[in-house]
């Protein structure tokens, strides 16, 4: 029987002296290389068991020797071990729970001691308000004896911690303490905590303490009370730091709820985050629609039911240049930049302002301001992908790649940041989702032309077209080349055709097509640097700089075609004068020849300057380029078309669907921008930005600590001039070149900010701890009198007892009397002296004839020019309340009140129709016939004109709870709740206002009166998981939309999205501090709401949210 030694040696059993000898030669081997040697693997079956029994065990199955205390195995259980294992391997599985490990001593025999207890490691950063790294501050972990201060880049470290969870507190002379509780430190694991920003303390606040939940981006991405702030540096974001907390009512969503989104670009973020923008129209990449604007065109971020325009949009504090495209007339028109350029993984936070700011941003924020703040530095490398798709039975992928490197040199006085992205999308299509199929509109009369999968065909006389008593109407059967006479028509006598028209394959622009795409395919590559260096402790430089390339399809152009054979003409068989309606393509030049290219550039260069007494100075200067390049079709000329047709060249009585036209077509009829098979610019805006500006965000004054800005900028943009040339594809004009000339605008700005208490904390009562003040105003100086304005905003805040605040503001803004930058030189008019720009057939409603469809109406723009200035005045008033630490509970309700006086409103065909009694002069009938009402409409007059006013009225409201210690995570449920009261305009002076709520007549479209997202979600460090609920009220439609849809408002919807995400680093077999991964599944709209009814749509539905339906996303994430 095996016994321990009283000082607890184990031996195996014992030899006879013949075996020992034999092996002899193998113990002299072993006892002389010792630990170097690996011993061959034995088979062990050691179930859990007392430590020490399980010791002896081992030692009889591996044959060795192991020396341990019998007292200290006595109250341990060990591991059980099963299978084969080498000995040192086997034992350390044996004692894995136990407190001990084996060494070996220098005879090779294993020796039991304590095992050191487990240590990780932390490390962090901290940051001064504005300045980057803050250097000199104090860090201790609550409780212990471990202290370190921060080296000269704000960074820290701590080593060989026990494991466990604690708190850091951050201490410095005029800061604020900063408390960071949760910090978890696992054993042989560093946590890299999330950098933190010190908080200048003021008289009330410099004894409290300023609470956050310690959290790493690497470790925990899923905490929505995770915040970050960005620190000032040169070429780094101009705004100061704005809170929700704020005089003005900001809204911030960081990049945690960024990347909780899914989505694969920033627009669709926005979309579906920020309750205040629109939800009933889609952004570009989603738009049904066939225009160049939904190919080269940007996001749709308009607030608050004002337009895209009036919401401005700017990138770290900076105003980027406009999308310019050729407009419809033939000119030139700016849209708002496209914000998809900006990488999501770039994004550090979103800053929302739903108010008029004119006097902090510029520019004609009357709906609000957007300002995208990019992550100012980041240490090792990042790598992203993110891929969506439908849950149903198609494929419509979207998907990006991204890839972030930052580095610090030279102690951190260096920081480059690198960024490179890639995103592709493709779109889904009518064949694929049969919205246009499934509401089908109502049938024409048989004088009507009819678009569809093969040619329709009526008389031109509407006599009977197969004999007396037939019908005058018949069509073309599918797989007719037009050459059977009319025995192709056979039984065909008032068959017309309804079918969805299918191209030779690929997309196409066309609602009448079956491959009509929900969007435009498109793929983005993306390029991104930056670099800060300080120069020396009182100086730092900056640079950085993007690079976008969009290249984007809508697939095969679809051509409409109204053509009249003559009866003697030898392709027609029935005799008389027939008119064939058809759809025809080019499918010789491919089905992605209509491509659209947008170059986006911007290079920063700028110097901050830290001076005494906590005064700053930036200077910095921005070039921006948006360059769309486009090479594609400029239509068909019906004339020349016709002229194929009678010279029987051109074959209208063929399947168009299965062939081609001639090469004639080609020559002769279709018509290029600029020249056949070669790009043209369509759009070259550039933007020139300086600016200069002091600030101190740590001033005394005898009121308290005050926050300083002022300053002047220097803006120029700068349309190039467009040559308007379209040609045939023989090279000859297609018609006189219609040039815009180039045009800059210059404009120089002054522009001041304070927010400062406004008494002293001790002249107030004890139920108010403080009452501070917000004034800015801008004014604004160009080489016209109505270009120049002064625009100021002002706010108060009451800090309340109890958690409680109150706070109201005041802000204006102005705006130009010029609708866009650029203007074609005007075109022979619809009618003498009416109007000019390239004439358009379009398809209007028409009320005075009970609605019915005209699709022949030509339509111009008349250009005014006795536009006026616009201006608006925004009021808001507030109710904030916040409190806890453990049980964080936070409510906020706001009210802004916005009216705006000579609205700058561009009134299209439909929008002048419906309002003829208004603008007589603008529209012309044919003479009514006996019995109707009024004549056809002939012809539109669109154009751009001041509305008398229009007023909003609108409730914010948002309800965040946090609870940081749920069940060893954090659990956060959200509410944000958008509620229209009032929504009124009045066109003209004297005209009756209208509610646009209630009563809307087109001029506001897509108002809900109520809008909500809500969710709620639990995350640990590993794990997180939550679910994300949206709200669309019904919508009230025009009643112009009544008749064609059966009732006057669209139905509410409800929507829902789910999400799961984990660290799954700690599932690879190795474990690596430096190394993170994650990965997030989501679905969104998981309950499948299917999209609305609405007749009056292009493709006969309302969609929120995506073309697709129900769709998944899974984003993985690797850190090190």
């Amino acid at each position: 029987m095996i016994r321990p030694s009283p000082i607890g040696a184990a031996t195996p059993p014992s030899r006879s002296p013949a075996r020992l000898l034999a092996f002899l030669p193998a113990l002299v081997l072993f006892f002389s290389c010792g630990p170097s040697l690996r011993a061959a693997p034995v088979t062990f079956d050691l179930p859990a068991q007392p430590a020490g029994q399980a010791v002896l065990a081992f030692s009889q199955q591996a044959q060795v020797e192991v020396i341990f205390s019998t007292d200290d195995l006595r109250s341990v259980q060990s591991a059980a071990v099963v299978g084969p294992h080498e000995p040192a391997a086997a034992l350390a599985l044996l004692l894995a729970p136990t407190g001990f490990t084996a060494r070996r001593n220098l005879r090779g025999k294993f020796v039991l001691v304590p095992a050191p207890p487990p240590v990780g490691a932390l490390r962090g950063r901290i940051l001064a308000p504005d300045t980057g790294g803050a250097r000199g501050i104090r860090l201790n972990l609550d409780g212990t004896r471990f202290t370190t201060t921060t080296d000269r880049a704000g960074a820290f470290s701590f080593s060989a911690l026990p494991t466990g969870t604690y708190t850091v507190v951050a201490t410095s002379s005029g800061f604020q303490p900063l408390q960071i509780t949760g910090v978890p430190i696992e054993p042989g694991r560093t946590f890299t905590l999330d950098a933190q920003t010190m908080r200048v303390a003021s008289e009330t606040t410099q004894l409290e303490a300023v609470v956050v939940q310690g959290s790493s981006s690497r470790l925990r991405p899923f905490d929505r009370g995770q915040r970050s702030d960005a620190p000032r540096v040169a070429a780094g974001n101009l705004d100061l730091p704005r809170t929700e907390d704020d005089v003005l009512p900001y809204t911030v969503y960081d990049r945690q709820q960024v990347a909780r989104s899914g989505a694969v670009s920033l627009s669709e973020f926005l979309a579906r985050a920020v309750v205040d923008s629109d939800a009933t129209s889609r952004p570009p990449e989603q738009t049904a629609g066939a225009d160049l604007a939904s190919v080269t065109g940007s996001t749709n971020l308009n607030l608050r039911g004002y337009k895209s325009e009036e919401t401005i949009l700017l990138v770290n504090g900076r105003r980027l240049p406009e999308v310019a495209i050729t407009s419809s007339g033939g000119g030139q028109s700016s849209q708002q930049p496209d914000v998809n350029f900006i990488p999501l993984s770039l994004v550090q936070r979103v800053e929302v302002l739903p108010v008029s700011a004119s006097a902090l941003y510029s520019g004609n924020p009357v709906g609000g301001v957007i300002n995208i703040v990019l992550r100012p530095e980041a240490e090792g490398t990042e790598v992203t992908t993110t891929y969506t798709n439908a849950l149903r039975r198609f494929d419509a992928p979207q998907s990006s790649v991204s890839l972030l490197h930052g580095h610090s040199f030279l102690e951190g006085a260096l920081r480059v940041l690198f960024s490179a992205t890639f995103s592709r999308t493709e779109p889904a299509t009518e064949a694929e989702l049969g919205h246009i199929r499934a509401h089908p509109r109502l049938s024409p009369p048989l004088s009507d032309p009819l678009y569809h999968a093969t040619p329709n065909l009526r008389s031109a006389a509407q006599l009977p077209l197969f004999g007396p008593g037939t019908s005058p109407v018949t069509s073309v059967a599918r797989g007719a080349d037009g050459t059977g006479g009319l025995a192709a028509f056979t039984g065909r006598a008032g068959v017309r055709n309804f079918d969805l028209f299918d191209s030779v394959g690929g997309l196409a622009n066309s609602a009448a097509s079956i491959d009509f795409s929900y969007g435009r395919r498109q793929q983005g590559e993306s390029y991104f640097g930056s670099a800060t260096y300080e120069l020396t402790p009182w100086l730092q430089l900056g640079f950085n700089g993007i690079y976008t390339r969009t290249t984007a399809h809508r697939g095969y152009q679809v051509f409409r075609g109204d053509l009249t054979l003559g009866a003697a003409n030898p392709l027609n068989p029935f005799g008389q004068p027939v008119l064939v309606s058809l759809l025809e393509t080019a499918p010789a030049l491919g089905a992605d020849y209509n491509e659209a290219r947008v170059d986006f550039s911007s290079f920063v260069v700028g110097a901050l300057v830290r001076l005494p007494a906590d005064w700053r100075a930036s200077g910095d200067l921005q070039y921006g380029r948006n360059l769309t390049h486009y090479r594609g079709l400029a239509g068909v000329d019906s004339e020349r078309w016709q002229q194929l047709v009678d010279q029987r060249i051109y074959n209208p009585l063929r399947d168009t669907q299965l062939s081609g036209p001639p090469a004639a077509f080609y020559d002769r009829a279709l018509r290029y921008y600029g020249a056949r098979d070669r790009f043209v610019t369509l759009g070259d805006y550039t933007t020139l930005d300086a600016a200069l500006r002091i600030t101190n965000q740590n001033l005394l004054l005898p009121t308290g600590r005050t926050t300083v800005s002022f300053g002047t900028d220097f803006r120029e943009n700068q349309i190039s001039s467009y040559a308007g040339r379209r040609v045939y594809g023989d090279g000859s004009l297609a018609e006189t070149p219609a040039p815009t000339g180039a045009r800059r605008v210059e404009r120089i700005s002054l522009f001041g900010e304070v927010q400062t208490p406004l008494l002293p904390a001790r002249w107030l009562p004890s139920f108010i701890r403080e009452i501070k003040t917000e004034i800015a105003a801008r004014y604004v100086a160009a080489d016209t009198s109505q270009e120049s304005n002064l625009a100021p905003t002002g706010g108060l805040k009451l800090d309340l007892a109890g958690g409680f605040s109150l706070r109201a503001t005041v802000a204006t803004s102005n705006r130009l009397p010029a609708p866009v930058l650029s203007r074609a030189v005007a075109a022979p008019p619809v009618n003498p002296g009416s109007g000019g720009g390239e004439i358009s057939y379009v398809r209007i409603t028409d009320p005075r004839r009970g609605n019915e469809t005209n699709e022949f109406v030509t339509a111009s723009e008349l250009i005014n020019t006795a536009l006026r200035p616009e201006s608006a005045v925004t009021r808001t008033l507030g109710i904030v309340y916040q409190r806890g630490h453990v049980h964080r509970f936070r409510a906020s309700l706001d009210l802004a009140d916005t009216r705006k006086s000579g609205e700058l409103q561009f009134l299209d065909e439909q929008s002048i129709v419906n309002f003829e009694s208004l603008f007589p002069g603008r529209v012309t009938r044919a003479a009514a016939l006996p019995g109707e009402a009024a004549g056809r409409v002939q012809s539109v007059l669109t154009g751009t004109f001041n509305l008398a006013y229009r007023e909003s009225q609108n409730w914010t409201a948002a309800l965040d709870y946090a609870w940081t210690q749920c069940l060893g995570g954090r659990l956060d449920l959200y509410t944000r709740w958008l509620m229209f009261q009032r929504f009124e305009t009045q066109l003209l002076p004297g005209s009756a206002p209208v509610d646009q709520l209630t009563t809307p007549d087109g001029v506001t479209p897509g108002l809900l009166r109520h809008r909500v997202n809500f969710g709620a979600g639990w995350s640990s460090p590993v794990f997180g998981f939550g679910v994300d609920g949206h709200y669309f009220h019904s919508r009230t439609l025009p009643v112009y939309e009544w008749s064609a849809q059966g009732a006057r408002e669209l139905p509410a919807q409800w929507q829902f999205d789910a999400y799961l995400q984990s660290d799954v680093a700690r599932w690879l077999p190795w474990r690596n501090d430096r190394f993170g991964l994650r990965a997030q599944f989501r679905v969104n709209n998981f309950l499948a709401a299917e999209p609305l009814r609405h007749a009056s749509a292009l493709t006969g539905v309302q969609p929120y949210g995506d073309w697709r339906g129900p769709v998944y996303s899974l984003s993985l994430t690797a850190t090190f």
